[in-house]
């Protein structure tokens, strides 16, 4: 087998790696704040209001969230959970919606949590940090 021209060599490289372009480092958005959930004592089918003020501007990352970023609002109970649906944001992070609380949920404590998609986080992008538990604010559920 003849070794390739050296034309030819430079000619496969280029065309090899035509596709491989470096964008640089992925952008880490910023984790959204705690919600506030209210009333904070709901019945099974009873609508709560959830609202995020914002995102946590901690860590360099970046405030203003890209077009289709959403927050999905899930509430969890005694190892169960659903989500209630999703939210989108505004252009400072802030939104709020207002959810029917399943009947299926038993009395006791559950947590309404926010988890944001459409966006990655630093600790999405970074493989050497783990990611925090997801937002959330405590509600009473009664009988």
């Amino acid at each position: 087998m003849r070794p390739l021209r050296p034309a030819v060599a430079a000619f496969v490289l280029v065309v090899g790696t035509a596709g491989c372009v470096d964008t640089g480092p992925e952008t880490a958005y910023c984790d959204p704040q705690d919600p506030v959930v209210s009333p904070m004592r709901v019945a099974p089918g009873a609508e709560v209001t959830v609202e995020v003020g914002g995102v946590d501007e901690v860590g360099g990352c970046e405030p203003r969230l890209p077009e289709g970023a959403r927050y999905e609002i899930e509430m969890r109970w005694h190892g169960s959970g659903t989500s209630l649906g999703t939210v989108r944001p505004d252009e400072d992070g802030a939104g709020s919606g207002t959810f029917t609380v399943p009947a299926d949920v038993p009395a006791g404590t559950a947590e309404v949590s926010v988890d944001l998609e459409g966006a990655r986080t630093i600790c999405e992008i970074d493989p050497t940090m783990s990611c925090p538990k997801n937002p959330f604010a405590a509600v009473e559920v009664i009988s």
